[in-house]
């Protein structure tokens, strides 16, 4: 930060010698060729002033992973996705009382650090910790999927009775099997549930420790009382 300082300053004086240099070049009886390379140099003195005035006074400095959390804002985004990943924008904004376009801008600088990634689900950009590699991933991915109430009535059927085939869990969650189907597609590729196809006619299907685990957490969330 002192080097950017020191360096503006000493653009700073390098434009007012500029300026003087012309003026006692041409003393007197400028014409207009000399006369417009002063203006250009008074020009060039007063951005100078400007921006060291900007930067010196406002104490402007680049966002690094070593200081990006030194905002509030930006520290309870980082602990609100800790605590919620597959967090949508929107959601994050309305639950820390953001504008959604402050909560993305302070997003994307944790993006730029390496705190935090996201991905499109469902047509939604969903965010989670970069820390926890690909487990926190897969985390955030079922999680986001989970908060359809759709998606996470058909995985609290199928935590509770596994090994159920499509029009079974259609008709004891009175959902059109085509719904049904759907969703479950999206878990299975999320590895949410698992399937055993052995009769291709009604394959069946089973909740995994990561559907069941992302299924509590969320369920704990929703639960909770708000302060």
């Amino acid at each position: 930060m002192w080097f950017r300082k020191k360096l503006i300053i000493i653009l700073f004086i390098l434009s007012l010698f500029t300026v003087v240099d012309y003026a006692t070049a041409f003393p007197l009886g400028l014409n207009s060729s000399s006369s417009v390379m002063i203006a250009l140099a008074a020009i060039i003195v007063a951005i100078a002033i400007i921006i060291a005035f900007f930067f010196l006074a406002s104490g402007v400095k680049y966002v690094t992973p070593e200081n990006v959390l030194d905002t509030e804002i930006r520290k309870n985004l980082y602990e609100y996705i800790d605590e919620c990943p597959g967090s949508h924008l929107r959601e994050i904004a309305r639950e820390l009382d953001l504008k959604p376009s402050n909560a993305a801008w302070h997003l994307r600088k944790l993006e730029q650090t390496n705190l935090v990634r996201s991905k499109y689900i469902g047509g939604k950009k969903v965010y989670y910790l970069v820390e926890g590699g690909i487990e926190s991933r897969k985390q955030a991915i079922a999680e986001a999927i989970l908060r359809n109430k759709n998606a996470r009535e058909i995985m609290q059927y199928l935590h509770e009775h596994p090994g159920k085939h499509l029009l079974e869990i259609a008709h004891a969650l009175e959902l059109n099997h085509h719904v049904v189907k759907w969703h479950i597609n999206k878990m299975y590729l999320a590895e949410l549930v698992d399937g055993d196809t052995s009769n291709s006619a009604y394959p069946v299907y089973y909740a995994t420790e990561i559907g069941a685990g992302a299924l509590e957490n969320l369920t704990d969330y929703i639960n909770t009382p708000a302060a």
